[in-house]
């Protein structure tokens, strides 16, 4: 992963002096953020516990790249997922369902993806990426320690349209969807854990 995302960096610095106006060939640098509806849940192995939470949730990536061929980028990407605080999750056990106040549910991913801007479309592009995600709970300013979730895996697609600012800045809408999945254990306890992500965002590329 390492060498893909220096690789990228490189490409990014070389096509940076390449690039026409109003055209997606060179350095390729874009910024997404926006509101949409998450779901988040969490099973341990053999119906121990069950921990849930899903509703409003914000999400922001961050790619840098640059133009293999015209309208074809490859970019690093950072994307960031999270439910709001003041959402209830639910723990399920053995016994009975509780309601627990938490502080945040966060989903970040890093990764390496590509981005292609259609010709036979004024600006419409699709932007997919995948990576290693890390998964984080907490609750009442602590990490939640019901689970010790691993370094996991997930993936972004994106799909938008963008209007020229200028000869080299484009501002426009998305549709994104993310989904993040880690394992863990707790004593000897497997666990499981995933988030669904789809949210509107406004992007702004400069490119």
């Amino acid at each position: 992963m390492k060498k893909i995302l220096l690789s990228i960096a490189l490409a990014a610095i070389c096509a940076f002096a390449t690039s026409a106006p109003k055209t997606h060939d060179g350095f390729f640098l874009n910024a997404t953020m926006g509101l949409g509806y998450s779901s988040f849940k969490e099973d341990v192995a053999k119906g121990m516990a069950t921990l849930e939470c899903k509703g409003l949730a914000y999400e922001g990536t961050f790619k840098l790249g640059g133009a293999v061929t015209q309208n074809f980028i490859l970019h690093a990407t950072l994307s960031l997922n999270v439910l709001f605080p003041d959402l209830e999750g639910k723990e399920r056990g053995y016994a009975e369902t509780q309601k627990i106040p938490h502080d945040g549910f966060n989903m970040f991913m890093l990764g390496a993806g590509f981005t292609y801007f259609f010709p036979v479309e004024e600006n419409i592009y699709m932007s997919a990426s995948v990576g290693m995600t890390d998964v984080s709970i907490t609750f009442n300013g602590n990490d939640y320690d019901l689970t010790d979730l691993d370094t996991g895996i997930g993936f972004n697609i994106t799909v938008g349209k963008e209007w020229w600012m200028n000869s080299e800045l484009g501002f426009g809408i998305a549709l994104s969807y993310t989904h993040n999945s880690a394992d863990g254990n707790v004593k000897r306890y497997k666990v499981e854990a995933s988030s669904n992500t789809i949210a509107f965002v406004a992007s702004l590329t400069f490119n």
